[in-house]
This record gives C-alpha cells, sequence and structure tokens, in this order.
C-alpha cells in the first residue's frame, strides 16, 4: 500500500512538473544558489548551447534547467543523498543538478566541464521521454555513450556475444560495452532513434513491463531480438579479426553465405 501511494505522489508530481514546465519559455536556464557562482552559471550556459546538439539527436526538450549546486553537500540534499557524481538528473526538476565546478577536486580543464554537461543534457533527454522512470542499466548506459560517440573496440563486441546469460532483459548494471553494442546495433540495424524513441515513450507510459515495451516497439520476441543482436556481435568482432589479419576489405556487415 505504501508502494502504491509513493508511486501515485511521484505520477501527481511529474504530471505537475510537466504541466507546469509546458507552460514555461523554452531555452536553457542555469541557476545558482551562491553569488560567487555567476561566472560559473554564465559559462555553464554557454557550454550548454554548444553540447545541446548531443542530446537533440534523441530529442529537442523546448527547455533544460541546470541547477548549480555550491557544494558536495548542497548536491545531497538536494537529490536526496550523498552521491560521487557531479551531474545528476531530475525529471520534476526540468533538466539537471550540476556541482559547481570550483567545488572539483583540482583544476577541472575546459574539455572536463563539457563532458559533464554534455552528459547532463543526454541524460536527461533520455530521462524526458521516459518520464522520468526508471530504465535498464543497459539502455541508459548504452544511450549516453552512442549519443556522446564514444567508441568501443570492436573485438569487445564478439566478448559480449560470448555472455552466457540473457542481456536485453536485465535491469542490473552492466559493462558499458554491453550498452553500447546493445543500443547501436538497435539503431543501425533496428529502426534508428525513432524505435528507441518509441521504446522510451512506452517506458513513460508503462514502466513496470520493459520485456512487454521492448517487443512491443521492435515486433519481435525478446530472445529472438537478443540472437539476432549477439549474431550481429559476433560478425562484427569476427570482421575485425579478419581485417587485423589483412584478410577483408573493409565494407558492411555481410552474413555467411549458406552451406551446401
Amino acid at each position: 500500500m505504501r508502494r502504491e501511494l509513493a508511486a501515485l505522489i511521484l505520477a501527481a508530481t511529474c504530471l505537475g512538473a510537466t504541466a507546469a514546465r509546458a507552460q514555461q519559455p523554452p531555452g536553457i536556464y542555469v541557476t545558482f544558489t551562491e553569488p560567487s557562482d555567476e561566472g560559473q552559471a554564465l559559462r555553464v550556459r554557454d557550454i550548454a548551447a554548444r553540447m545541446k546538439t548531443f542530446a537533440d539527436q534523441l530529442e529537442n526538450v523546448p527547455r533544460v534547467e541546470i541547477h548549480l549546486v555550491h557544494s558536495p553537500r548542497e548536491l545531497a540534499l538536494r537529490v536526496g543523498g550523498e552521491t560521487s557524481a557531479r551531474v545528476v538528473p531530475s525529471y520534476v526538476h526540468g533538466g539537471f543538478f550540476l556541482l559547481s565546478p570550483v567545488a572539483w577536486p583540482g583544476n577541472p580543464t575546459q574539455e572536463t566541464i563539457e563532458h559533464e554537461v554534455q552528459e547532463g543534457l543526454v541524460r536527461y533527454a533520455i530521462s524526458y521521454l521516459a518520464g522520468g522512470n526508471r530504465l535498464p542499466a543497459w539502455l541508459d548506459q548504452g544511450l549516453l555513450a552512442y549519443l556522446t560517440r564514444q567508441e568501443f573496440p570492436p573485438l569487445t563486441a564478439g566478448l559480449v556475444a560470448q555472455r552466457a546469460e540473457l542481456l536485453l532483459g536485465r535491469w542490473e548494471p552492466t559493462e558499458p560495452t554491453i550498452g553500447y553494442w546493445a543500443v547501436k546495433y538497435l539503431v543501425e540495424e533496428r529502426g534508428g532513434l525513432a524505435a528507441l524513441r518509441q521504446l522510451l515513450r512506452l517506458m513513460g507510459q508503462r514502466p513496470d513491463v520493459f520485456v512487454d515495451n521492448l517487443q512491443l516497439a521492435y515486433g519481435t520476441p525478446v530472445g529472438e531480438l537478443e540472437r539476432a543482436w549477439r549474431a550481429w556481435c559476433k560478425a562484427l568482432a569476427e570482421r575485425e579479426e579478419q581485417k587485423q589479419k589483412g584478410g577483408i576489405q573493409v565494407g558492411p556487415i555481410k552474413p555467411p553465405p549458406p552451406t551446401r
């Protein structure tokens, strides 16, 4: 009963926040609590304006609010618990919390700050489509890696293909390679980002039935989808091995010829 009540309260809060944001002007807004962070806020806003194109690949969220907090203690208070992260997305707050760079250890470079802001924008776009609902770790991690153009060696796809357990139905955190190759496969072979948007929107409507949502978005049983993905990963890794040995030319992945 308590869990049901908590879920209803969260749903009502999210709906109220969504309705309120719909009436607000679009753009990127940065809030801060310490006057000394005003310069950092301006810097973060300029970076966000340049980095938003990465998140826009998935969804062009009209309004993003970046809440700059001055210290790890303040961040913990705002997000409801201790965290080692510098960026914490918040669907209810319309964007993400960002620990002020002045509180980071050492002297953070421009590239480091850009990376954190980029991650915050992409993760909020994911959360925005999913209605703030929790996603399987592989999907969240994979979308982040793919949209921010991280790269993994093709041979790691072969290691993923060899895993014994079913992976696409799992919620727990996994190796980053699993999410990356899963999302890359879904984008390149199974309907592009449009199908992933549909999956995220389904999670926004039916957050407790991920496997059903996955099968609905892709029109195939999850077991068949996983087998096809693993075969693709295996072919990709084998192609890379042959390429490194000088056995084939670079080109699209093709299935092996039928045996006679």
